[in-house]
């Protein structure tokens, strides 16, 4: 009896590891889909804080994010789901111990030790017992607990895919923010030297105090907006602060991150795509439809379980009983019986119970049937608002692009123009305010070139570098081939008039 314990022991630990091995394995692949970075500074009380780049964040966010690291916990818990399915595959175990103590008449024992009559003794008993037939119903809930512990793990990836997809939301951000606000200050510099410029023109009496108020009211203004974009950027660090689970000091400000990001809005060209090759691999690699198709699986495999329900089952048991009286301290005295044998047990009538449960889990099956076709519409049209998205934004940021440099011209011609007369100064406060916005537009349509990529990438579960070449291959450019000129028909033949023969008058011509 020792040496089956201890079999049973070793083929469970050994089934623990296989799990926590196929864990690390699948954990260490999902760390591998970011880049190599090395080591990611943590920030420290009293020092600068860290610069992140959008690979670090990402690292970060991986090894820290909450809702990754339950995920993973979930995992966990699926491989016990599985463990528990597959122990009825290994025979149960069991012990009992019982104590008793029985009268023949509790009415008239008394007091009175031959009128008594107790029977003490004490049972341990050993039971084991082994799974021969269930109806299908062991293999089912197997099948039901692999597809469980499956679909974590599919889940898993698109936890992984969301994530990423807000990181980089909040990164893009950040990096916006922090454009806008170098804009901003630009253009405050701008009219710094706009204001005292207006100054010395009024001191030598070439221009009014309502120019010098005019550009110091614009410095206010542009500086109102400074300060709105400031707390933006707060707002975005916060944002990605959480994300990526750093907590700020206690006694930090607001305006001190603990934490720099570094990054440029690159904009990576992608050509002409073919939208149905998009659409096919998020079709095929979309986590969210792979869990439902696991769903379904479950589904139907529960209907076979409910349906098992009135099937006999077969279990294999052996029983080895020890029993000995109290009042006798011998152990040679003590009885042992032992006994093995089939247990049958058939549920044949059991109310409609398995039939209306069965009814229950078809229309569950139904509705997940539903939802996979309503999660497959979802996925096609986010990717083709995606795509649709991003070539609009690679469009404008091209225009916008064109758009600085001709602001930046016209600042030049606006300052040189009212030097000698030719313009007035709302001129040039309109011309450096053009500038402005010219600038935050081009970054704002960087940002929302980047988060339509990103949106691509999660929709198609992979990262834009690893798309297949067929896939981002740009679609040939028909060739226009000119159409036939046709001759043109042939003039119609006029007939021939003979001209008219004019009459002779007599009258001489004049000489």
């Amino acid at each position: 009896m020792r040496r089956i314990l201890y079999q049973l022991h070793l083929l469970h630990s050994v089934e623990i590891r296989l799990h926590r091995l196929s864990l690390g394995c699948f954990c260490l692949l999902a760390f591998l889909a970011v880049p190599c970075l090395g080591a990611v500074a943590v920030p420290v009380p009293g020092q600068p804080p860290p610069s992140y780049t959008l690979d670090d964040c990402l690292q970060l966010a991986l090894e820290r994010n909450p809702t990754i690291l339950k995920a993973q916990k979930d995992i966990e818990r699926t491989q016990g789901v599985v463990i528990t399915a597959k122990s009825t595959l290994y025979p149960h175990l069991s012990l009992d111990t019982r104590i008793e103590e029985r009268d023949n008449d509790l009415f008239r024992q008394g007091t009175y030790l031959p009128y008594q009559g107790f029977h003490d003794f004490w049972i341990v008993q050993l039971y084991v017992t082994q799974s021969l037939y269930s109806g299908g119903v062991n293999r089912q809930q197997i099948a039901i607990a692999k597809l469980q512990h499956e679909a974590s793990l599919v889940q898993f990836q698109a936890t992984i895919d969301e994530v990423v997809k807000e990181v980089k939301y909040a990164v893009y951000a950040i990096v916006v923010d922090q454009a806008q606000i170098d804009a901003e200050q630009k253009t405050i510099a701008l009219l710094g030297k706009e204001i005292d410029r207006q100054k010395s023109l009024f001191t030598a009496g070439r221009t009014t105090r309502f120019n010098v108020l005019r550009t110091e009211v614009s410095q206010a203004n542009q500086s109102s907006q400074l300060s709105q974009s400031e707390t933006d950027l707060t707002s975005a660090q916060i944002a990605l602060s959480q994300l990526l689970d750093i907590t700020w000091a206690r006694q930090a400000s607001p305006f001190n991150p603990p934490f720099a990001v570094r990054e440029a809005l690159d904009c990576p060209p992608v050509g002409k795509i073919k939208i149905e090759d998009l659409v096919g691999l998020a079709l095929s690699r979309r986590p969210e439809l792979q869990v439902i198709d696991r769903q379904i699986d479950i589904a139907e495999r529960q209907i076979k379980i409910d349906k098992a329900a009135n099937i006999p089952r077969i279990d294999l048991y052996l029983t080895d009983q020890e029993l000995r009286d109290q009042n006798k301290s011998s152990f040679n005295d003590s009885i042992n019986a032992y006994a093995f044998g089939l247990l049958g047990t058939w549920n044949v009538f059991d109310g409609f119970s398995s039939r209306g449960q069965v009814v229950s889990d078809k229309a569950t099956l139904g509705s997940t049937h539903i939802s996979r076709d309503q999660m497959s519409l979802q996925v096609q049209n986010e990717v083709r608002e995606a795509y649709a998205r991003l070539l609009i934004a690679q469009q404008t940021v091209q225009a916008q692009e064109a758009n600085v440099k001709t602001a930046e011209e016209s600042v030049g011609l606006a300052q040189v123009s009212a030097d000698t007369g030719y313009a007035t100064l709302l001129d040039v406060l309109q011309a450096t305010l053009d500038l402005t916005t010219a600038r935050t537009q081009e970054i704002k349509t960087k940002q929302l070139y980047m988060n339509a990529l990103a949106d691509l990438e999660r929709d198609i579960s992979l990262k834009f570098v690893d798309w297949p070449k067929d896939a981002s291959a740009p679609e040939p450019t028909p060739t226009l081939v000119p159409a036939p000129v046709p001759a043109p028909p042939p003039a119609p033949v006029l007939p021939q008039v003979p001209a008219p023969t004019p009459k002779s008058t007599g009258a001489q011509p004049p000489r």
